[in-house]
């Protein structure tokens, strides 16, 4: 009996002190009674939680995020700025505009961010003045009475972008001409809209005295009525679509001084068969065409080419308003439009 106990607490013993040693290794180790240590653990993939920073936060759903206009200097102007090297001017400006395409590409591609017929007022933080510049007005420093100066001063904004003056502007003018997002002949149709939304106005200094009307025509005295017999056909005003408002401004500086408010004629020209300037309201039924692009070619030619009133001396004489770029083509059109407007 004795002997049993001995074997009994022996291993009692014996499986104490087993357990006093691996406890005593599991502390010295640092490993503490973990599963891990105990055995092999499954392998468990972590899941990748994305984080939203502001780069990649998408933008308002009215806007279009412009992309950056890289390594570019901005010189402040009037609150807009265009880059200090644009690289000139693009194709835009030798193409006729149409107007009324133009209409159409500014209203899929830019009213986002200038609104609707370039009224403006959308907001740009971080900009001067918070706000996405308006094109309708727009700044009167890009206005100028030579159409293509005009157009050359829009076109280097859309060409090749510009950066709005602030600390940290959130949108900015793409390059539409350098990244090939227009093409130049839709550029130049959005010229002319934006042309058409801000005609410049004309200083009625321009229109010539009877002496300049008269070198202008390179008429004498005593000359018959006539157009000029080789007036090398109709001018591209024909091929653009013209403004009746921004005609009847044209013709208020530059026609009624000879052809009367509203073209209702009775100015007198001494000199000529019947002492007068002859009305364009209502016009010569010659004139008149219910085909739109005759009749227009019909007024173009004496615009662009001018003529001579019958009579022995005739103190005025039409100018070649077109030949001598006394008026430039997107002008013609416009006083085309609107002297047409006048006789419906």
């Amino acid at each position: 009996m004795d002997d049993f106990r001995k074997i009994i607490y022996g291993t009692l013993i014996a499986f104490l002190a087993t357990i006093v040693v691996w406890v005593g290794f599991l502390t010295i180790s640092g490993c503490g009674f973990t599963v891990s240590c105990l055995g092999a653990q499954p392998k468990v993939e972590r899941t990748s939680i994305p984080t939203l920073i502001p780069d990649t936060l998408p933008a308002p759903a009215r806007f279009v995020q412009a992309p950056p206009v890289a390594q570019t200097q901005s010189v402040s102007t009037g609150g807009i700025a265009r880059p200090s090297n644009p690289g000139g001017v693009g194709q835009a400006v030798n193409l006729n505009g149409n107007a009324d395409l133009g209409r159409q590409i500014f209203a899929a591609n830019c009213a986002a961010c200038h609104a609707a017929e370039g009224k403006g007022g959308n907001p740009n933080p971080g900009s001067d003045d918070g706000t996405i510049p308006a094109l309708n007005p727009i700044d009167s420093t890009l206005i100028n009475a030579d159409y293509k100066i005009y157009a050359t001063n829009l076109d280097l904004f859309i060409e090749h972008g510009s950066t709005p003056a602030g600390p940290s502007p959130t949108f900015q003018m793409p390059a539409w001409g350098d990244k090939s997002a227009l093409q130049p002949q839709q550029i130049a149709d959005v010229i002319a809209y934006l042309i058409s939304l801000n005609p410049a106005p004309v200083s009625t200094s321009s229109v010539p005295t009877a002496a300049g009307m008269q070198q202008m025509t390179g008429a004498g005295p005593n000359v018959e009525d006539m157009r000029p017999s080789n007036p090398g056909g109709p001018g591209t005003a024909i091929t653009l679509t013209g403004n009746v408002d921004a005609g009847q401004q044209i013709f208020a500086a530059n026609c009624a001084a000879c052809h009367a408010a509203e073209g209702k004629g009775g100015v007198a020209n001494p000199g000529s068969a019947d002492g007068t300037v002859p009305a364009l309201n209502p016009i010569h039924t010659a004139l008149v065409d219910m085909d739109y692009k005759t009749f227009a070619t019909n007024l173009d030619l004496f615009i662009e080419h001018g003529s001579t009133p019958k009579g022995v001396n005739p103190t005025f004489q039409m100018p070649a308003w077109g030949d001598k770029g006394a008026l430039q083509p997107q002008q013609i059109a416009d006083v085309i439009a609107y002297i047409i407007s006048l006789n419906k």
